[in-house]
């Protein structure tokens, strides 16, 4: 391009170049001015010894703005508008107090990707190196959240995790999905060169159909999760990972194939527990379980007052008691807050029939379709 015609376009750009200047000047004036009162709003959440985290403000914040949104206006669409606040929320949250979150680590792996995008990078992210020592690290205070994986579309619910919340003190406060998609990674990026592929059990069973046709007769390695099998790619050139997009920047690989799962709908749920219980929002779902008296009628019995109750059930989940040999307990989701009158009448009414339950929480369901869930073993967890 000749430096008269570059001249001439900037002659036209120009204007507008400096009025997108003056308005990112306002914007972050603007931002700066939020970010100001919401740390006066954490101190006197501080005084009051409240959650820096609202779960129900900053879903009615995002609500508002979506329906402020007019498209005759032109400019962003309500997804466009929703991540710009959502990053906004987040930083200013960060501003007030960094938020400590538990997390199934190492970085990299999809807890960890849940996790950012639940609390956003500003946050202070604790991982540990199995489910019990994410649920014990929020119990003893050490994070304010736990976030735990909960069911997977194609795995089913995360045995584990129902285990650990029969036993913990911890409050369900929120649910998320993330999608999963699976990606190739290695040091060198030449498909050809690969002899081994490194991984946890359900990111290489998840890949079955993709690995038999592209990678047939690769030796497939189990791992303890896709960022331990990310450190043996990085190790061995005949190495490669399966796993969360992430891993090539945090363990500067190189991306050979993307979304490699057999099933493209594949999603994990995942809780977010803290110490604290939620209020009502109005179109929430409550967590519970229960042991059900060893006996004829028993199961019954103890759900009977639910459908008396009209309160629809939404999940049902049976794990071993692992306190009673052969017995079991009994993990329900049902619609409404445990705060709700009808809710509060059925939980009362099963509670009189069984021998020991507990409400684990209230939460606003993820957003996401859900299929029927299947069992998995005690031993499981999410990558």
């Amino acid at each position: 391009m000749s430096v008269d015609k570059r001249a001439e376009i900037n002659a036209i750009l120009n204007p507008l170049r400096t009025e997108i200047d003056r308005l990112d000047i306002e914007i972050l004036a603007l931002i700066q001015k939020r970010a100001r009162t919401a740390i006066e709003l954490g101190k006197l959440k501080k005084k009051s010894s409240l959650p820096i985290m609202d779960l129900l403000r900053e879903k009615q914040v995002l609500s508002g703005l979506t329906q402020a949104i007019k498209p005759e206006d032109g400019g962003l669409g309500p997804e466009a508008v929703l991540s710009v606040f959502n990053e906004i929320i987040k930083a200013c949250r960060a501003a007030q107090a960094p938020t400590k979150v538990s997390f199934l680590g190492p970085a990299g792996t999809f807890s960890h990707a849940a996790a950012l995008q639940q609390f956003g990078r500003l946050a202070h992210f604790i991982p540990g190196d199995d489910l019990a020592q994410v649920f014990k690290t929020a119990e003893e205070g050490e994070a304010e959240f736990a976030l735990v994986p909960f069911e997977n579309t194609t795995e089913g619910i995360v045995g584990q995790t129902l285990d650990l919340l029969s036993k913990t003190n911890l409050k369900v406060q929120g649910m998320l999905t993330l999608k999963v998609s699976l990606t190739l990674m290695c040091t060198h990026g030449d498909l050809a060169r690969i002899q081994t592929i490194c991984s946890h059990p359900q990111a290489l069973a998840q890949c079955r159909n993709w690995l038999a046709l592209n990678l047939p007769g690769v030796e497939l390695r189990p791992m303890v999760s896709t960022a331990a099998g990310a450190s043996m790619a990085l190790a061995d050139e005949s190495c490669a990972v399966i796993g969360h997009p992430s891993l090539a920047t945090f363990y500067n690989l190189t991306v050979v194939s993307g979304d490699l799962q057999d099933f493209q709908h594949n999603q994990t749920c995942f809780l977010i527990l803290s110490r604290d219980d939620s209020l009502p929002t109005g179109s929430d779902r409550t967590l519970l379980w229960f042991a059900a008296p060893h006996n004829s009628g028993s199961l019954y019995k103890c759900l009977q007052p639910l459908a008396e109750a009209e309160v629809n059930l939404t999940r049902l989940h049976s794990r071993p008691n692992t306190d009673s040999p052969w017995e079991y307990l009994f993990f329900l989701e049902l619609e409404g807050h445990f705060m709700d009158d009808k809710v509060v009448r059925a939980i009362e009414a099963l509670e009189a029939e069984a021998v020991k339950a507990r409400v684990l929480g209230s939460y606003s369901p993820a957003e996401e379709s859900r299929p029927q869930p299947k069992s998995k073993g005690p031993g499981d967890s999410l990558f």
